[in-house]
């Protein structure tokens, strides 16, 4: 069949905003856009996606790839990583803080493609706790587990990054979002855990988000970006590029790029262009029962 050539042609595709297209950006609520974008830039940040930290004011620059990041409790941005270059620049002289750029890219949850869904960048600064602060901060349990796991590691080094805002670039382009923003996403979500559970408190929401998706099969998904293009599900249009693919037999594919509690991401490659849609929701969307709910209302809403 033409689909598996079609993926492994397609490997390494990135977002490329186009906003000419119809349905436009003004087809969505503006409150909808600000609430997508605020919980896309709290699920990168408190963990989904990988994170790379430059410290661009050191001599020379220092780059850490291999780190773990998310939100601690009280809302701040932690991180922590074992890279020996980091430890050598702590141990040899006095450095309690550094001026950082962090960058953190999240694939699409879709495991048959390598497609980069989103990303935000900030700039910032990098305080490193003192092994009493590390300690203390562990023993209170105030740490992402993921993070936890790092820094009680033998010779690791934890940070508490601030910053007032990050940038956010997936296909509708670049959208700067306010750490308070962010940080009142993750009251939410922690209130929302406590009430039952979060579906994307973590980054492994996405795939039981995106077995949500599979399960109503390709054909009803392709329908549905369709009824959106007709303007016959309200949604948004958001990029288009070209796509080259030089076998005749590739058929049009319909890939799930994000799944989030604001809404879903698709994206319809054929062998001329590849299209993305935003679908927003009626309401967020916590639990997973509801999401499946929640797209099986869209599906009939366009049938």
């Amino acid at each position: 069949s033409g689909y598996p050539f079609f993926v492994a042609s397609f490997r390494g595709g990135t977002l490329n905003p186009n906003l000419s297209l119809f349905p436009s950006r003004t087809s969505v609520d503006q409150q909808v856009w600000d609430a997508r974008n605020r919980s896309c830039a709290h699920r990168l940040l408190s963990g989904a996606g990988q994170a790379m930290l430059v410290a661009y004011h050191e001599d020379p620059a220092l780059t850490l790839t291999a780190i773990a990041h998310g939100i601690a409790v009280d809302g701040s941005l932690v991180l922590a990583t074992t890279e020996p270059e980091l430890i050598e620049v702590l141990a040899s002289r006095d450095v309690g803080a550094m001026d950082v750029r962090m960058s953190i890219e999240k694939e699409s949850p879709d495991p048959t493609v390598e497609i980069v869904a989103a990303a935000v960048h900030l700039l910032g600064k990098a305080r490193w706790l003192p092994p009493e602060e590390m300690a203390e901060a562990l023993a209170a349990g105030v740490l992402p587990d993921h993070v936890a796991a790092i820094a009680s590691a033998p010779g690791s080094c934890m940070a508490v990054v601030t910053t007032e805002r990050v940038l956010l670039h997936d296909a509708a382009g670049v959208t700067p979002v306010s750490y308070e923003e962010v940080r009142r996403q993750h009251h939410e979500a922690e209130s929302e855990a406590v009430a039952g559970g979060d579906l994307f408190v973590d980054s492994f929401g996405e795939l039981l988000g995106l077995d949500a998706v599979s399960s109503f099969g390709y054909d009803a998904i392709n329908e549905l970006f369709g009824t959106v293009m007709l303007g016959m599900v309200p949604g948004a249009l958001l990029a288009r590029q070209p796509v080259r693919l030089g076998c005749e037999h590739i058929h049009t594919a319909v890939l799930c790029v994000d799944v989030d509690r604001v809404g879903l991401t698709l994206m319809r490659v054929s062998r001329e262009e590849a299209a993305t849609a935003f679908i927003p929701f009626v309401t967020p969307v916590f639990k997973s029962e509801r999401l499946t709910r929640e797209i099986g209302r869209l599906i009939e809403l366009g049938s």
